[in-house]
């Protein structure tokens, strides 16, 4: 997951000798909160796309320097640390700079929603269940227990948050013994809090129960 395996070079930085107008097309372009500068192979920092909206107005060359936010990736990020970056700096683009100061590309939040979306944990077929226990009974090996004991198969699991001496577990399987699973982790002190999946049979009811209505008014 280093985030050298999905950079791009689509987005091409700013110089620092353009005009605000000439950033600003870029940064409306590509639909950027940000936008990278450079003073000839050098990173510099990102300039805004509110602050280069007000510099447009008078559309001069200027010190881009009391404005710039300097925030980058190192070719050893990943891309967990670039979902972080962007939250911090509420910004939809991230420039990546190795240990030599070359700039390799960048990222944009759509490359890693995309990315994302074609992890298996994501775009796999299987159920997901939000579980929860005490933190100090936590245990990874014993959630992936419970679900293949009950002949099921593991596709992710990614803690989403803590509540008093709680932790809350998204746990991702393949299986058809769905009311076993989760009877067996109410045993083993696990709550579960919600369920994600499609039943069939659930929808088959509700089609037929909207056939009926229709066919009652009719």
């Amino acid at each position: 997951m280093y985030i050298t395996e999905y950079l791009s070079n689509e987005v091409k930085p700013g110089k620092v000798n353009s005009t605000p107008s000439q950033l600003l097309e870029v940064v409306h372009e590509y639909k950027l909160t940000h936008l990278p500068l450079f003073k000839g192979l050098d990173f510099v920092g990102n300039i805004s796309e509110e602050d280069l909206a007000e510099l447009a107005i008078d559309n001069e060359k200027i010190d881009y320097s009391s404005y710039l936010e300097n925030f980058f990736l190192s070719d050893s990020s990943t891309l967990l640390d670039a979902i972080q970056m962007m939250y911090t700096n509420q910004a939809n683009i991230l420039p990546i700079i190795n240990e030599q100061s070359k700039y390799l590309g960048s990222i944009t939040e759509s490359d890693i929603i995309k990315t994302f979306a074609n992890f298996p944990f994501v775009s796999g077929d299987g159920v997901s269940m939000l579980v929860s226990i005490v933190e100090k009974d936590l245990s990874m090996t014993a959630i992936s227990n419970i679900v293949e004991a009950n002949n099921g198969k593991i596709l992710g699991m990614m803690i989403v948050g803590y509540k008093e001496d709680s932790v809350y577990v998204l746990v991702k399987f393949s299986s058809s013994n769905l009311l076993t699973i989760g009877e067996t982790f109410e045993r083993y002190g696990y709550q579960v809090i919600q369920k994600f999946y499609n039943d069939e049979k659930q929808e088959l009811l509700q089609s037929r129960y909207a056939q009926l209505l229709k066919y009652m008014n009719t």
